[in-house]
């Protein structure tokens, strides 16, 4: 590990790009850890402060429902003594007069508007029991049945609140054992007899014409809480689905559900069950205990997911685009560092093999220029070939140059590449000249193609020298890596340029350059046009080069507007360039 701090400029590429990754890695930890801790806190604080609205929420809907519960039984306490009776004994101070009404509670819509209100009723010390809502008093062992047929259905409805009222009383222990004991309060307020299953008897005692009477009223437990939760829950909007629970302390009780929620007409929907999926109550807000007369109950309330704020979403998505902003920044920062890495390994294998291109002809041209210089050669044919070999070395080093020049110039921002309008026939013409000696001298045909009838009619826009410079430079490349031993067809030794019209693009010609090569990997396509990348490691390539020949190809041909692109072909490989046009050609038939 002594290299990941080494200092040294001899480290390997690999060693340089782990070094990389280490750096990259510990920066964005760095990053990361606090990032995403503050993302963390910053979230749970969002969420505990959403939950204690919500808790605030449920205490204030728990408030109203004991207000509600308290002002009930407050109505009740203040009910007058005489209207617990059938009729209600009235005087006129005007006339002096005393007459008999029908007292309030006779109504049956006074408490038929609270469901589980099942009544009022009033009991001597005799045990006599009568109601507001019966007109005659029913004794203890009288029968309560009266022949249904002779009543209308309004005193139907009544017989059965009165045979319900004396049912329950009657089954009280507690109130059994209060009739004919007790002595009138000092008070009127209610005490409460919950001796009886489902219900809560409310009584108290009174003196009514020199006897002391109980009076009172009978709820239904469940159905009177239940109406009561849901006339608040109606009335109180919560910012998402909330599940409301209703325990109870009595034991084989079942618990109470409700559900509620804003539906899509911004109402608020209130629906109960026995039960209710899980899934709905997966977040525990609070319990909030009821107050008398329903001490032991308790209300759970919980729902499936917390709603964020608006203020909480925008502070968050901040957050993540942070988040984000770090990890492409850090991954952008790995590439480009890659990048640049790659590009001066790829600098120095392109100063190995450039010193190589320019030594090896250069030590040839000395060698073969001071034996013609100390005339140690006599034969005329041997001068000949010795001449040739070095011209044919010096044009080498010429083009080798030549690419060098020419690719400094095109990174400049204001190159020396103008497109002009030219026939295909010029551009046929300059194929040939400037590609035959190369074709010639390796043994190689030319072979050139194209669809139009009258190709000086064509015209493409092209810079003559720097589409000179591509055709020599792709015709360069296949010739030098054809690889003789492998194919040894002589068929094959051969490069195509075919003119036709683009079939992707609208008014542009395609010139393909096609050799019959052995091809390339689909690895090596995508790296084909990338400054100084050859094939293979630079200590075992056998082929000539530098890597810059079909860098500069591609960089020219984008500077005449024009676009390239590899394809594979079996066998070979063609590069196809388009250039614009100025009309559109006819194709020969």
């Amino acid at each position: 590990m002594h290299w990941l701090f080494s200092n040294k400029r001899l480290l390997s590429y690999s060693q340089r790009v782990n070094r990389l990754r280490c750096f990259t890695g510990l920066f964005f930890i760095l990053l990361f850890v606090p990032v995403t801790t503050v993302f963390y806190i910053s979230f749970k604080q969002f969420e505990n402060d959403l939950l204690t609205q919500y808790q605030r929420q449920a205490e204030l809907f728990t408030d109203k429902l004991n207000k509600r519960i308290f002002k009930r039984v407050a109505l009740a306490n203040a009910l007058p003594s005489d209207e617990f009776d059938y009729y209600q004994t009235l005087y006129n101070p005007v006339n002096q007069q005393v007459t008999q009404a029908l007292s309030p509670l006779t109504k049956l819509e006074t408490f038929e508007r609270f469901p589980g209100h099942i009544g009022f009723y009033q009991i001597d010390q005799q045990g006599q029991f009568n109601s507001p809502v019966w007109p005659e008093p029913i004794t203890p062992d009288a029968d309560v049945t009266i022949g249904q047929q002779q009543l209308s259905p309004e005193l139907i409805k009544r017989q059965q609140i009165v045979q319900r009222l004396h049912q329950v009383t009657s089954s009280s222990e507690k109130m059994q054992e209060l009739i004919g004991q007790t002595t009138p309060g000092e008070h009127k307020k209610f005490h409460l007899i919950n001796d009886t299953p489902d219900y809560y008897i409310f009584y108290r005692a009174v003196k009514s014409v020199d006897q002391t009477k109980l009076q009172g009223y009978v709820l239904h437990r469940e159905s009177y809480i239940n109406s009561l939760i849901k006339q608040v829950l109606e009335t109180t909007p919560f910012e998402s689905p909330i599940t409301l629970r209703l325990h109870s302390a009595q034991p084989n009780a079942q618990a109470l559900n409700f559900f509620t929620h804003i539906n899509q007409q911004g109402k608020i929907e209130v629906t109960q069950s026995q039960h209710i999926d899980d899934k709905l109550s997966q977040i525990t807000i609070s319990n909030q205990a009821v107050n008398w007369p329903y001490m032991g109950y308790t209300l759970a309330f919980s729902t499936t997911s917390l709603q964020l704020t608006s203020t909480a979403i925008y502070t968050i998505g901040l957050m993540l685009i942070l988040l984000s902003a770090m990890i492409i920044g850090c991954i952008g920062f790995y590439r480009i560092g890659v990048k640049q890495l790659t590009l001066a390994e790829q600098r120095l294998n392109f100063v190995s093999s450039v010193s190589h291109e320019l030594k090896t002809p250069l030590t040839s041209i000395r060698m073969y220029a001071e034996m013609l210089k100390t005339g140690q050669v006599l034969s005329s044919q041997h001068q000949s070939d010795y001449y040739e070999f070095i011209f044919s070395e010096s044009e080498r080093l010429s083009r080798l140059i030549d690419n060098i020049l020419q690719l400094s110039k095109l990174s400049q921002p204001q190159h020396s590449v103008h497109p002009q309008h030219t026939k295909l026939s010029v551009l046929i013409d300059i194929i040939r000249s400037k590609v035959s000696s190369i074709l010639v001298k390796n043994d190689f045909n030319l072979c050139i193609e194209h669809s139009f009838t009258h190709p000086d009619n064509v015209m493409l826009l092209v810079d003559i020298d720097a589409f000179s410079q591509v055709v020599i430079n792709i015709t360069d490349n296949a010739v030098k890596f054809f690889d003789r031993e492998k194919i040894q067809d002589q068929d094959r030794q051969k490069i195509d340029f075919i003119f036709q019209i683009d079939p992707q693009q609208a008014g542009q010609i395609q010139l393909k350059i096609r050799d019959y090569g052995s091809g390339i990997s689909p690895e090596q396509e995508n790296k084909l046009f990338d400054l100084f990348y050859r094939g293979g490691s630079e200590l075992t390539r056998s082929t000539q080069g530098t890597g810059i020949g079909l860098a500069l190809v591609n960089e020219l041909v984008l500077a005449q507007h024009g676009s390239i692109k590899v394809q594979r072909m079996t066998p070979g490989l063609a590069i196809n360039m388009s250039f614009k046009c100025t009309q559109s050609p006819t194709p020969s038939v």
